[in-house]
Order: structure tokens, then sequence, then C-alpha cells
């Protein structure tokens, strides 16, 4: 027995003493790695207690008498006093919150109505202006002023917006002027002939086309509701194709508007 053990060592000892060292390695790192691990869980354990401790003592300093600012009143509890002052906060809170309520109530009411009066206003272009009694010739409308639906154009051939109304009239019939107001312009245009530009007032104008003369008026002249001004023509190329007729046009600060909008 004692010879096959010296035998077994002989052949084996290296490997023996190899796995006796490992394992004492192995023991050694697990042993290491215990004891860091149970150290750092007592660190944060103390720093936890720590932290507790302050947050206690801060409270408790915070909640001292000497640190709470109440007005001494004889004869009344300091814990009323308090309640009472908080109540006052609370009641003093809600009234800024009614005020600026109101306040900014009256605010949004002022800007609607404001809004409200410019959309009447835009709506109703010429509400304040002179209105007109008649058309500047009598005669049938036959092409109606349209600044989105396309209108179809014979001479020209095609579809396009119409910026005043044609009224059917025939060559030389009178055109007066429907509001009073001073020309400012008598002009022959290449497309629309001649033209004549009586302003109104107030961004109001009124443009006339496809007249017989611009003898009648000069620019700078006054005339009257009713005043003659011109005659009917055929001088407008832009519509030479259509019956006799006046092509008349107004605008407002530069925009055109219908011009039966003007006319009672």
């Amino acid at each position: 027995m004692k010879e096959k053990i010296i035998t077994f060592l002989r052949q084996n000892g290296f490997l023996l003493i190899l796995f006796i060292c490992v394992c004492v390695v192995a023991a050694g790192t697990i042993y290491v790695s215990t004891s860091e691990l149970r150290e750092a869980r007592n660190g944060a354990d103390e720093e936890l207690v720590i932290l507790e401790e302050i947050e206690n003592e801060d409270y408790e300093k915070a909640s001292t008498p000497e640190n709470i600012e109440v007005s001494h009143i004889d004869g009344v509890p300091n814990e009323e006093i308090l309640n009472n002052n908080e109540l006052d906060d609370e009641l003093v809170n809600e009234n800024e919150v009614v005020e600026t309520s109101t306040e900014e109530i009256e605010r949004i009411e002022f800007i609607d109505d404001y809004e409200e009066e410019d959309d009447d206003e835009d709506k109703n272009l010429v509400m304040d202006e002179e209105k007109a009694r008649f058309l500047p010739v009598d005669g049938e409308i036959i092409t109606s002023f349209s600044d989105e639906k396309l209108i179809y154009s014979t001479t020209l051939d095609e579809w396009r917006y119409h910026g005043g109304i044609d009224i059917k009239a025939p060559i030389g019939a009178e055109v007066k002027a429907p509001l009073s107001g001073t020309v400012k312009e008598v002009i022959e245009d290449d497309l629309w002939g001649i033209c004549i530009i009586i302003d109104h007032g107030n961004g109001l104008e009124s443009k006339y086309s496809n007249l017989g003369t611009k003898e009648m008026v000069k620019a700078g002249v006054n005339v009257n509701a009713g005043d003659s001004i011109s005659v009917v023509g055929d001088t407008a190329k832009i519509e030479m194709k259509m019956e006799p007729h006046l092509h008349y046009e107004v605008s407002k600060d530069g925009l055109k508007i219908d011009p039966r909008s003007i006319t009672e």
C-alpha cells in the first residue's frame, strides 16, 4: 500500500500540487471578493443612516417655534394664529386669481369687439359712403362683376376675371357721373380705349371705359352726380367683339368691388 502511494505521487505529484494551488487561489479570491462586497454594503448603510439623520435634524429645526414668524397675540394660542395666517394667505391668492381673471375677460371681450368691427367694415366697404341713385347709363347688365369666378371673354376667347360690369347701351348714349367727385384722369388706353377716372373721396374711385370722347371733361374738374362726362363708344379693343356697352368699374382703397354695391 505504501509503495502504491509513493508510486502514485511520483507519477501524478505535479498535477496534485497544481490542483491544490488552484484551489488555494480560488478560495482566496472568493474570500477577498466577499469581504469587499460586505464592506461596500456596510458603507452604503452608514451613508443612508447619515442622510436620514440630517433630514430629521433639518425638519426639526424648521418645525421649531423660533424658525416660524408668528405675531404674538395675548390670550390666543400660536396654533390658531398660524391657521388664521394660512387662511388669510389663501384668501389673498383667491382674490388675485379673481382680479386677474376679470381683467383677462375684459381684455378678451375688447379684442372680440374690435375684431367684429373690423369684419363689419370689410363686409361693407361702402357702408358709410354716399350711395349712387343710378348707374352711369341706362341699360341691361350683360357681363357681371367677378373677382372669384371666371367669365368667358368672346374677344380674347378665354376665361378670365371681370373687374367691373358691362352695361348694354347704344353708341353715343350719354355717360353720367353717378356720384359727385373730381376727375382724376382722362386717358386713352391701348386695351380699354378712352377712359375717365373720378375720385369720390375716402378712397372711393370709379372708372368708365370704352368711351366715345374725352373732350367733355378734363382732369381736375369737379363734377356733380348726374353730370354728363362722355358718351358710349367702341374704343375698347379688349371687348371689341361685344355689342355696344359701357365698361364700369369701382374701387375702394385700391381694391376693385362690385359697382352695384354703391348703387341704391
